[in-house]
């Protein structure tokens, strides 16, 4: 019998201990750190994703233009049927299969139906276009400014993810502070009831700590929602289903910073892509305004014919330079060449304006660095100040000496300042953040 129950006490045990592995395995897995965010949003996130098939497109849209340097290749092959004269001797000839009754004018005037079948090769080699190989320079810069804008991208989504990250870390707090102040409140009410029993209370101390407790609760449910909605956020920045369970696995605690020697945005990667955008903009008036020069290409041609299918009774080759200059088109060219100017002039001034701008906001991001600072420095003292506030008087309290208004109020600041210190460590961590964006040079070359 001893021994069936220390079975039964070994097995339970056994249980128990799987069920716990279990339930801690599955808080690991929800658990989530910083680092993990941010990869997982590198890999993930949508927007991250359009951007590098932009880069993709902006690739295949610059292999295009090897045409400018490369020769074409073209292998074709057509059969004819006529009884035209003229057409009729020509197939002939290029049969190389004219004989001396083929100058018959009765055959020459009625030749009958004659086949064709022509198969060729034809090569073709840019050599002087210079509005092709300026159409290749801004194809070239379009693509650098793509890879900019790219990393920028993914730089400022990284930003989102540390905002949301944290804003989940702050959201978290707030619920446990609101927790323990709804049960601070509930021992006070218990107090209190316990005291207006005994004739040491009125009815309104009482019912003043009713009010305190439904407001905490109004409270405490608006915090648990804005602990789903933040959770939806992340799970959305990350590429992941939007109800999967997180949990973040850092405290909120201010982050270590220093400022860099960066003073100017000139070489972050959204404002190097404005300037490769630039440079795209003044090689399509470049290939605009060279569309009025003569183009200079050679060729070359391989031919095959023969009267019947699948031979090749004759050849012969082509080859030749072509010069072609369309010294007038109605306008068209000149109207093309004045859109590109102004497009060009208008990209220099969003360029200038949008550096200008970087600027304005690196140098207000610094010092909302140092506003956040010192904001957080005060709320933390003023936190320190409430919390010792409220010990002092709930001691007091506990004797009779203080009042039931007066401790409410106490304990009222000391729950503002907890939740105001949390939310001055999050504005100074998003503000490192931002200034970081904002301070950053471009990684590419």
């Amino acid at each position: 019998m001893k021994s069936k129950l220390i079975t039964q006490f070994a097995i339970t045990c056994m249980l128990c201990i799987g069920i716990v592995a279990e339930a801690q395995e599955a808080a690991t897995e929800r658990l989530l750190s910083l680092e993990q965010a941010i990869s997982l949003a590198s890999a993930n996130n949508r927007v991250i994703q359009k951007s590098l098939t932009e880069v993709d497109i902006a690739k295949a849209n610059n292999q295009q233009t090897s045409a400018a340097f490369l020769p074409s290749v073209d292998v074709s092959s057509a059969y004819f049927s006529t009884n035209d004269p003229l057409n009729a001797f020509g197939f002939k000839l290029q049969q190389q299969n004219v004989s001396a009754e083929d100058f018959n004018p009765a055959i020459l005037n009625n030749p009958g139906s004659t086949n064709n079948f022509h198969t060729q090769v034809l090569v073709e080699q840019p050599l002087i276009n210079l509005d092709a190989w300026a159409g290749r320079k801004a194809t070239s810069n379009q693509l650098k400014a793509t890879e900019m804008k790219s990393e920028y991208t993914k730089a400022y989504i990284n930003l989102l993810v540390k905002q949301t990250y944290f804003g989940l870390q702050l959201a978290l707090n707030r619920v446990d502070v609101l927790k323990k102040a709804q049960k601070t409140t509930e021992l006070y009410l218990e107090t209190a009831e316990n005291n207006i029993k005994q004739g040491y209370l009125k009815d309104a101390d009482v019912m003043s700590i009713k009010v305190i407790k439904y407001e905490q609760e109004a409270k405490l449910i608006e915090a648990e929602n804005k602990v789903k909605s933040v959770q939806e956020s992340l799970n959305f920045l990350i590429g992941r289903d939007i109800n999967t369970p997180v949990l973040v696995s850092d405290s909120i605690v201010q982050v270590y910073f220093s400022f860099n020697n960066v003073t100017t945005v000139n070489n972050r990667s959204d404002v190097l892509a404005m300037r490769y955008g630039l440079g795209a903009y003044e090689s399509i008036r470049k290939s605009e305004s060279f569309k009025f020069a003569p183009r200079i290409n050679a060729f070359g041609a391989y031919n095959m014919y023969n009267a019947d299918f699948g031979q090749f009774g004759s050849d012969s080759y082509l080859v030749g330079v072509k010069l072609q200059w369309r010294i007038f088109n109605g306008g068209k060219n000149i109207g093309k060449y004045k859109l590109s100017k102004a497009n060009y002039n208008k990209a220099q001034i969003s360029y200038e304006e949008f550096l200008d701008k970087g600027n304005l906001e690196l140098s207000q991001a610094a010092r909302e660095i140092i506003v956040a600072e010192s904001q957080l420095i005060s709320y933390n003292m003023a936190s320190d100040e409430a919390i010792e506030s409220l010990r002092i008087r709930t001691n007091r309290y506990k004797e009779g000496l203080e009042k039931t208004s007066d401790l409410l109020m106490a304990e009222t600041k000391a729950e503002e300042s907890l939740l105001k210190r949390l939310n001055a460590i999050y504005n100074y961590n998003v503000a490192v953040f931002n200034y970081q964006l904002l301070s950053s040079e471009s990684a590419i070359e």
